[in-house]
């Protein structure tokens, strides 16, 4: 019953000051009532007046539940008259004219109350669309931020907020395999799963195209852990409900989560750490939960050596391939290139080492870069830029472990400065960046211009060749690029005008 009383309330109340104004219009009802019988002919019509006006403000202010609690009045209050009309009959009091306007104000208090009615469920049912994700029925990504948002700003270091990304494995795979159909009904699936485990302090939203998020309140990190857990297996008990059984014993879904203030400081970090939680998850063999872990924190932790320290980042990289399938192959092209480049130019043992490592890690730093930023095929607007902008700091930082590295770092940090002053992130010129910073300018470039990207088509080497000549001197060290084109050349057939896959 007080459930019943609460979802009443909630449902035609959207704050307490609403309650008061309801209560206060009521109590002035009530008292004009009572002292109505006491008063002359004058005064009552007058008291009349201010009921008919009260009455009216209520069904336009508060709908159904105004009018229906003017009802109750009116019964108690056209009943008195009546009895008054049979029983009491006073040859001055105007009968006829009280019941003409008793049932005037009746009829335009339910009138008023009807329309205002509709206009809040029409209010509400556009307010509800505009939150709501069309196909699963949860809240969409837009209202996820505004909630976000509210909730942190709102919220004291007392108080946590969790965040849990849900991805369905290998989506995409059963939209092509098998049409949009089959994949609206996993999507309608796992929303109407996961309704199950959404709680009051829970939040339900359709976070990406084949994901969901839930934002957790109130919860430490051993609740939120269990509670992960508990939506896995929630899932994996009820899948069979709801798909057939040939799909259900293919579905999975993989988890990734973090939580404000304990691990994450900020609403961005908030994001980007559970979602580095998840693909962690992904590439652990997916079908996992996985609480996001400061990457610093592990690696001071548990690596002995550089050469496991190398690992370990190559590793992270497969971690980024599973977010931008771009990243890693590029990776592996550019520290091919780099060695090139050194060889040509006639570097030491060392050097090469050295340059090949930091071809191979030189974007370790996107393993921080939210996915929707790293796959967008529209344009990056200037935040998302300046994100993107972060990735060599957010690189070298990563790579501060490693011990006799030489120039490594160095390296990495400085990959994007241009030879004419004009780069990041410290806008070095010239024979001010370093060799190898030099050198992975080129060889990055132009692996990125021979590369299929979501938001164009690649050149081809003869164009990418082109386009190194005539920024060199401005974006690109002359002589690299002349060393670079020469290696290049000598390593190619005669056609040489094809496309570096992805």
């Amino acid at each position: 019953m007080l459930k019943k009383y609460h979802k009443l309330i909630k449902e035609h109340f959207e704050s307490r000051t609403q309650l008061v104004e309801l209560a206060i219009c009521y109590i002035v009802f009530i008292i004009t009532f009572l002292i109505k019988n006491r008063c002359s002919l004058e005064q009552k019509s007058m008291i009349s007046q201010i009921q008919g006006f009260i009455a009216m403000y209520m069904a336009f202010r508060f709908s159904i539940v105004g009018m229906f609690l003017y009802y109750i009045i009116f019964l108690i209050d056209g009943g008195l008259l009546l009895h008054n009309f049979i029983f009491n009959r006073d040859l001055s009091y105007n009968y006829p004219l009280s019941f003409l306007f008793f049932s005037l104000t009746l009829f335009w208090v339910t009138i008023v109350g009807v329309i205002s009615y509709r206009q809040e469920r029409y209010r509400k049912e556009t307010q509800r669309l505009a939150i709501t994700d069309e196909l699963t029925e949860v809240y969409n990504k837009r209202y996820f931020y505004i909630t976000l948002e509210s909730e942190l700003k709102n919220s004291s270091s007392a108080n946590s907020l969790g965040l849990i990304l849900i991805d369905v494995d290998n989506f995409t795979m059963y939209n092509d395999l098998y049409g949009h159909n089959c994949g609206d009904r996993i999507l309608k699936g796992t929303a109407a799963i996961l309704k199950n485990v959404v709680g009051e302090k829970e939040m339900l939203f359709r976070f990406e195209e084949d994901g969901f998020a839930i934002l957790a309140k109130d919860r430490d990190i051993k609740s939120l852990e269990e509670y992960a857990k508990y939506i896995h297996d929630t899932y994996e008990k009820l899948k069979e409900k709801y798909y057939d059984e040939n799909l259900a014993k293919k579905l999975t879904i993989s988890i990734g989560m973090s939580i404000y203030p304990r691990i994450s400081s900020n609403m961005e970090d908030l994001i980007s750490h559970a979602n580095a939680a998840l693909y962690q998850a992904k590439n652990m063999g997916e079908d996992k939960v996985n609480l996001y872990q400061d990457i610093m924190m592990l690696i001071h932790k548990n690596v002995k050596s550089d050469q496991q320290m190398i690992g370990m980042l190559k590793g992270l990289l497969s971690t980024i391939n599973a977010k931008d399938k771009y990243t890693f192959g590029h990776c592996e092209r550019v520290s091919s290139y780099a060695v090139m480049v050194g060889e040509a130019m006639g570097l030491d043992k060392q050097e090469l080492q050295t340059l090949l490592h930091a071809g191979l890690l030189h974007d370790i730093g996107k393993i921080e870069l939210p996915k929707s930023v790293l796959n967008k095929t529209a344009c990056l607007s200037e935040e998302e830029i300046k994100t993107v902008n972060e990735h060599p700091i957010l690189s070298a930082h990563i790579l501060e472990p490693l011990s006799n590295t030489g120039n490594l770092i160095d390296y990495v940090i400085h990959h994007h400065e241009r030879y004419d002053g004009k780069g990041y992130p410290d806008g070095l010129k010239g024979e001010e960046i370093s060799i190898g910073a030099r050198i992975l300018c080129v060889v990055d470039c132009f692996d990125a211009m021979v590369s299929e990207r979501p938001y164009r088509r690649s050149m081809t080497i003869e164009e990418a060749i082109i386009e190194l000549k005539r920024c060199a001197g401005t974006q690109f060290d002359p002589k690299i690029v002349q060393i670079f084109i020469d290696a290049l050349r000598n390593k190619m057939s005669v056609k040489y005008d094809y496309k570096i896959g992805v």
